[in-house]
């Protein structure tokens, strides 16, 4: 590894859907390795005429629809 990169620890990605974008966070661990750092970036996906939540998640509204009308 070369000595300056800063490992990746983790990081999670959401869905803001009344900007429509992802905001992804990163974690690294600091150069002495003694703290975290949180790195963030947001991607952008423009204005849509009407917000829809990622399909994942429409997916899961379905099925969970249906079993409710069984």
């Amino acid at each position: 590894m070369h000595p300056q990169a800063k490992p990746l620890v983790g990081a999670a990605t959401r869905y803001i859907a009344g900007r429509n974008a992802l905001q992804t966070v990163y974690w690294r661990s600091s150069a002495d390795e003694s703290k975290f750092v949180k790195v963030s970036k947001t991607f952008n996906m423009g204005r849509s005429m009407q917000a829809a939540p990622p399909q994942r998640i429409q997916i899961r509204q379905t099925c969970k629809s249906q079993t409710k009308d069984r």
